[in-house]
């Protein structure tokens, strides 16, 4: 798989320093990104076709930097992060876990929505039905993907433990509420046409309004895990200035 292929190059490159395999690493995983649009596009996700086109676009062009700059370490720092996060996502995303957590959510999402009075049912292991319209919940109706990557930062950051369980703490458990209050948004919304038709009602909530919220509580927990992991912080603005630095042709 692509995305196994990408990782692998990353970690070989973390440990060997070869620049032309930090590049392939790179350059892999944002084609890995890159061949999910096709699917975006055909359930009229332009917002996730954007993020795909924009991570390709970035990760190509951190690997071309890699092959330029004479700086390895923060590179590799970076490139740590985003191996470490990615093996959290695939111990999900290619192993019976996955499966698993789809599982638990759409019962979490189930007994979360009767609690605040919303007479959800779950058909399936995957399949939520309400006022006899069905929602399937797949592995992104998980939260996995942000979650791995807090995880991958708060594991891969060198600061002391106490400060990356609170940098942990502060993101995935809060990301994991989140989705699931995301989830019964979507659900409820979709079954009694707060929008107006169901389909259009389920477009609405699903890929303008809960985008819009997603990206907002994303920008304000990484703020917060910038306060415990302020390491992090300067991971990534000096990865900024090493590009900038790299491409403006500055010693």
């Amino acid at each position: 798989m692509l995305e196994f292929l990408s990782v692998a190059l990353m970690l070989v490159y973390v440990f060997t320093g070869k620049r032309v395999i930090g590049f392939a690493g790179w350059f892999l995983f944002g084609i890995s990104w890159l061949v999910k649009v096709q699917y975006y596009m055909g359930i009229s996700d332009y917002y996730n076709v954007t993020i795909m086109v924009g991570a390709f676009s970035i990760f190509t062009f951190i690997g071309l930097t890699i092959l330029k700059s004479k700086n390895d370490g923060i590179f590799k720092s970076a490139t740590s992060v985003a191996a470490v996060s990615s093996l959290v996502y695939f111990v999900f995303a290619l192993t019976p876990l996955g499966f698993a957590l789809i599982s638990h959510t759409s019962d979490m999402t189930v007994r979360f929505a009767h609690f605040i009075g919303f007479d959800f049912y779950r058909q399936s292991y995957e399949l939520i039905e309400y006022n006899g319209r069905y929602v399937e919940i797949i592995l992104a109706c998980t939260g996995i993907e942000s979650m791995a990557l807090f995880t991958g930062i708060a594991v891969s950051t060198s600061a002391d433990l106490k400060r990356r369980a609170k940098a942990f703490l502060v993101s995935v458990p809060v990301i994991y509420i989140l989705n699931l209050l995301r989830n019964i948004f979507i659900v409820a919304a979709f079954g009694d046409g707060w929008f107006g038709a169901p389909d259009y009602s389920f477009y609405i909530a699903h890929h303008v309004i809960s985008k819009i919220l997603a990206t907002l509580a994303l920008i304000l927990i990484s703020l917060g895990v910038f306060r415990f992991l302020p390491e992090f912080a300067d991971l990534i603005f000096s990865l900024k200035d090493e590009v900038v630095k790299t491409w403006s042709g500055q010693d």
